[in-house]
Protein backbone atom coordinates (compact mmCIF):
# COMPACT_ATOMS: atom_id res chain seq x y z
CA UNK A 1 0.00 0.00 0.00
CA UNK A 2 0.89 3.52 -0.75
CA UNK A 3 1.58 5.91 2.29
CA UNK A 4 -0.83 3.42 4.33
CA UNK A 5 -3.71 5.49 4.31
CA UNK A 6 -5.12 2.33 6.13
CA UNK A 7 -3.20 0.41 8.53
CA UNK A 8 -2.81 -3.27 7.08
CA UNK A 9 -3.13 -6.01 9.12
CA UNK A 10 -0.43 -8.42 8.86
CA UNK A 11 -1.79 -12.34 9.23
CA UNK A 12 0.11 -12.66 12.35
CA UNK A 13 -2.00 -9.71 13.93
CA UNK A 14 -5.47 -11.05 12.21
CA UNK A 15 -8.15 -13.14 14.04
CA UNK A 16 -7.17 -16.93 13.89
CA UNK A 17 -10.08 -17.39 12.02
CA UNK A 18 -8.51 -15.46 8.81
CA UNK A 19 -6.17 -16.93 8.78
CA UNK A 20 -7.12 -19.48 5.91
CA UNK A 21 -7.89 -16.20 4.28
CA UNK A 22 -5.03 -14.76 4.33
CA UNK A 23 -3.24 -18.16 3.50
CA UNK A 24 -5.06 -18.51 0.01
CA UNK A 25 -4.84 -15.13 -1.15
CA UNK A 26 -0.88 -15.03 -0.87
CA UNK A 27 -1.00 -18.32 -2.35
CA UNK A 28 -2.14 -16.11 -5.56
CA UNK A 29 -0.14 -17.36 -8.65
CA UNK A 30 1.88 -19.64 -7.15
CA UNK A 31 3.27 -22.75 -9.37
CA UNK A 32 1.09 -20.74 -12.30
CA UNK A 33 -2.08 -21.53 -11.12
CA UNK A 34 -5.41 -19.44 -10.80
CA UNK A 35 -6.44 -18.30 -7.66
CA UNK A 36 -9.25 -19.57 -6.23
CA UNK A 37 -12.64 -17.86 -4.40
CA UNK A 38 -10.17 -15.75 -2.79
CA UNK A 39 -9.63 -11.72 -2.08
CA UNK A 40 -5.93 -11.09 -2.85
CA UNK A 41 -3.73 -10.24 -0.11
CA UNK A 42 -3.88 -6.31 0.30
CA UNK A 43 -7.46 -6.30 0.18
CA UNK A 44 -7.69 -8.78 2.84
CA UNK A 45 -4.98 -7.04 4.66
CA UNK A 46 -7.52 -3.96 3.92
CA UNK A 47 -10.79 -5.86 4.86
CA UNK A 48 -9.64 -7.50 7.92
CA UNK A 49 -10.33 -4.55 9.96
CA UNK A 50 -13.74 -5.75 9.40
CA UNK A 51 -13.66 -9.93 9.67
CA UNK A 52 -17.37 -10.24 9.31
CA UNK A 53 -17.50 -8.59 6.25
CA UNK A 54 -14.01 -10.14 4.88
CA UNK A 55 -15.51 -13.48 5.69
CA UNK A 56 -18.93 -12.61 4.03
CA UNK A 57 -17.36 -11.36 0.82
CA UNK A 58 -14.92 -14.99 0.56
CA UNK A 59 -18.74 -16.60 0.93
CA UNK A 60 -19.91 -14.77 -2.52
CA UNK A 61 -17.13 -15.70 -4.46
CA UNK A 62 -17.05 -18.78 -3.23
CA UNK A 63 -20.74 -19.13 -4.49
CA UNK A 64 -19.21 -18.07 -8.27
CA UNK A 65 -16.64 -21.06 -7.74
CA UNK A 66 -19.33 -23.96 -6.64
CA UNK A 67 -21.09 -23.64 -9.50
CA UNK A 68 -19.91 -21.78 -12.33
CA UNK A 69 -21.87 -21.20 -15.47
CA UNK A 70 -19.87 -18.87 -17.22
CA UNK A 71 -16.06 -19.54 -19.06
CA UNK A 72 -13.87 -18.17 -16.50
CA UNK A 73 -11.56 -16.59 -20.02
CA UNK A 74 -15.22 -14.35 -20.37
CA UNK A 75 -15.15 -13.31 -16.81
CA UNK A 76 -11.51 -12.03 -16.75
CA UNK A 77 -12.47 -10.66 -20.16
CA UNK A 78 -15.36 -8.50 -18.75
CA UNK A 79 -13.34 -7.71 -15.64
CA UNK A 80 -10.66 -6.35 -17.44
CA UNK A 81 -12.87 -4.21 -19.55
CA UNK A 82 -14.09 -2.87 -16.10
CA UNK A 83 -11.15 -2.40 -14.44
CA UNK A 84 -9.65 -0.39 -17.99
CA UNK A 85 -12.84 1.41 -17.94
CA UNK A 86 -12.28 2.80 -14.38
CA UNK A 87 -8.27 2.93 -14.73
CA UNK A 88 -8.08 0.46 -11.64
CA UNK A 89 -4.37 -0.11 -11.66
CA UNK A 90 -4.85 -2.61 -8.58
CA UNK A 91 -7.02 -5.09 -10.76
CA UNK A 92 -5.44 -4.45 -13.98
CA UNK A 93 -2.04 -5.86 -12.58
CA UNK A 94 -4.19 -8.59 -10.71
CA UNK A 95 -6.65 -10.07 -13.77
CA UNK A 96 -3.69 -9.35 -16.76
CA UNK A 97 -2.03 -12.35 -15.60
CA UNK A 98 -5.20 -13.97 -14.79
CA UNK A 99 -6.75 -13.28 -18.21
CA UNK A 100 -3.38 -14.49 -19.57
CA UNK A 101 -3.84 -18.03 -18.07
CA UNK A 102 -7.21 -18.19 -18.56
CA UNK A 103 -6.81 -18.11 -22.32
CA UNK A 104 -6.67 -14.76 -23.35
CA UNK A 105 -3.96 -14.11 -26.51
CA UNK A 106 -0.94 -11.51 -25.78
CA UNK A 107 -2.67 -9.67 -28.92
CA UNK A 108 -6.01 -9.14 -26.60
CA UNK A 109 -4.62 -8.68 -23.45
CA UNK A 110 -2.20 -5.58 -25.31
CA UNK A 111 -5.43 -4.22 -26.78
CA UNK A 112 -7.29 -4.17 -23.25
CA UNK A 113 -4.28 -2.44 -22.21
CA UNK A 114 -4.43 0.57 -24.62
CA UNK A 115 -8.42 0.80 -24.64
CA UNK A 116 -8.23 0.31 -27.59
CA UNK A 117 -11.18 -3.03 -28.15
CA UNK A 118 -13.31 -0.81 -30.66
CA UNK A 119 -10.92 -0.75 -33.23
CA UNK A 120 -9.92 -4.49 -33.01
CA UNK A 121 -12.74 -6.21 -34.03
CA UNK A 122 -10.99 -9.00 -35.44
CA UNK A 123 -9.66 -10.16 -31.86
CA UNK A 124 -12.90 -11.31 -30.34
CA UNK A 125 -15.53 -14.01 -30.41
CA UNK A 126 -19.06 -13.46 -30.98
CA UNK A 127 -19.25 -13.69 -27.13
CA UNK A 128 -16.09 -11.89 -26.36
CA UNK A 129 -17.39 -9.07 -27.98
CA UNK A 130 -20.87 -9.29 -26.54
CA UNK A 131 -19.44 -9.37 -22.85
CA UNK A 132 -16.55 -6.58 -24.05
CA UNK A 133 -19.96 -4.40 -24.85
CA UNK A 134 -21.70 -5.33 -21.79
CA UNK A 135 -19.10 -5.03 -19.12
CA UNK A 136 -18.24 -1.55 -20.90
CA UNK A 137 -21.68 -0.48 -21.27
CA UNK A 138 -22.30 -1.25 -17.46
CA UNK A 139 -19.26 0.14 -16.34
CA UNK A 140 -19.93 3.25 -17.94
CA UNK A 141 -23.99 4.27 -18.24
CA UNK A 142 -25.89 0.77 -17.55
CA UNK A 143 -29.03 3.16 -17.26
CA UNK A 144 -28.46 3.38 -21.22
CA UNK A 145 -28.11 -0.36 -21.96
CA UNK A 146 -30.96 -0.97 -24.52
CA UNK A 147 -33.37 -3.76 -25.18
CA UNK A 148 -32.25 -4.41 -28.55
CA UNK A 149 -28.75 -5.32 -26.93
CA UNK A 150 -30.40 -7.50 -24.11
CA UNK A 151 -31.44 -9.62 -26.53
CA UNK A 152 -28.26 -9.93 -28.30
CA UNK A 153 -26.97 -11.04 -25.03
CA UNK A 154 -29.60 -13.78 -24.75
CA UNK A 155 -28.82 -15.18 -28.19
CA UNK A 156 -25.39 -16.31 -26.33
CA UNK A 157 -26.13 -16.92 -22.95
CA UNK A 158 -28.95 -17.87 -20.92
CA UNK A 159 -30.33 -15.95 -17.69
CA UNK A 160 -28.40 -17.82 -14.99
CA UNK A 161 -25.18 -16.63 -16.61
CA UNK A 162 -26.43 -13.02 -17.48
CA UNK A 163 -26.81 -12.34 -13.74
CA UNK A 164 -23.44 -14.36 -12.76
CA UNK A 165 -21.92 -11.80 -14.98
CA UNK A 166 -23.64 -8.54 -14.31
CA UNK A 167 -23.36 -9.62 -10.69
CA UNK A 168 -19.31 -10.43 -11.57
CA UNK A 169 -18.81 -7.14 -13.53
CA UNK A 170 -21.04 -4.92 -11.02
CA UNK A 171 -18.81 -5.95 -8.00
CA UNK A 172 -15.40 -5.37 -10.22
CA UNK A 173 -16.43 -1.66 -10.18
CA UNK A 174 -16.98 -1.87 -6.42
CA UNK A 175 -13.36 -3.10 -6.11
CA UNK A 176 -11.92 -0.89 -8.30
CA UNK A 177 -13.61 1.80 -6.35
CA UNK A 178 -12.61 0.63 -3.10
CA UNK A 179 -9.04 -0.32 -4.31
CA UNK A 180 -8.35 3.15 -5.50
CA UNK A 181 -10.42 4.99 -2.73
CA UNK A 182 -7.63 3.29 -0.10
CA UNK A 183 -4.66 3.39 -2.63
CA UNK A 184 -3.85 -0.24 -2.51
CA UNK A 185 -0.57 -1.61 -4.27
CA UNK A 186 -0.73 -4.73 -6.40
CA UNK A 187 1.26 -7.48 -4.55
CA UNK A 188 4.67 -8.18 -6.22
CA UNK A 189 4.02 -11.33 -7.59
CA UNK A 190 1.23 -9.79 -9.56
CA UNK A 191 3.17 -6.86 -10.46
CA UNK A 192 5.88 -9.09 -11.95
CA UNK A 193 3.91 -11.04 -13.59
CA UNK A 194 1.72 -7.93 -14.90
CA UNK A 195 5.37 -6.38 -16.22
CA UNK A 196 6.02 -9.50 -18.54
CA UNK A 197 3.16 -9.44 -20.11
CA UNK A 198 3.10 -5.64 -21.12
CA UNK A 199 6.11 -4.73 -20.89
CA UNK A 200 5.19 -2.10 -18.53
CA UNK A 201 6.65 -0.79 -15.49
CA UNK A 202 6.14 -3.70 -12.47
CA UNK A 203 5.12 -0.24 -10.14
CA UNK A 204 3.15 3.08 -10.61
CA UNK A 205 -0.02 4.22 -11.81
CA UNK A 206 0.50 4.59 -15.79
CA UNK A 207 -2.85 3.60 -16.71
CA UNK A 208 -5.49 6.23 -17.85
CA UNK A 209 -9.03 5.12 -19.39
Amino acid sequence: MTDERIRPIPKDKAPADLRDIYDRADAALQDGQLPGPSLFGNQVRALAHHPELLKALITVYEAFAAAPTVERKLIELGILICSRVNACDYCLRHHTPLGQASGLSAEQLRCIESGDWNNRLELWSEQEWLVIRYADAMTRAPYKIADAFFAELRQNFDDRQIVDMTMRFALCSAWNKFNDALDLDAESAFQHAYAEITGGPETGRDCQA
